[in-house]
């Protein structure tokens, strides 16, 4: 008989819209769309002026920051294998507003036992 173990780490979106925090210049045009292997990519359209992107865990504890210059659209692929398990979420800042995309991390471990032929 032979046993096995293998740890699994997934990231979900937890909400299926961002929460739009709405100025009176208008609202921020925000995806995510989750790929496989802890990788997400973020999208920032109609972009007016300099963009703000962060990484916030549920603490509001920014763990990854960036300034993307004015370009009409933005999309940057991150790798979030290096996450911890817990809520985190992407933070974006236009002169249009504020938007925020939660997700959780979560690591599953499976195990499995399988039969071992005897020859």
């Amino acid at each position: 008989m032979g046993v096995s173990a293998a740890n699994t780490v997934s990231a979900k979106n937890t909400t299926d819209r961002a929460a739009i925090e709405v100025r009176e210049e208008g609202t921020v045009n925000m995806t995510v769309k989750t790929y496989k292997d802890m990788k997400f990519r973020l999208t920032v359209q109609d972009l007016t002026s300099r963009l703000y992107i962060a990484i916030k865990n549920s603490s509001g504890e920014v763990l990854y920051s960036e300034y993307a210059r004015e370009t009409e659209n933005y999309s940057k692929i991150f790798d979030l294998s290096n996450l911890s398990d817990g809520e985190y979420a992407f933070v974006v800042e236009t002169d249009k507003g504020k938007a925020e995309k939660a997700f959780t991390v979560n690591t599953e471990t499976t195990r499995s036992v399988t039969t071992v032929s005897a020859e």
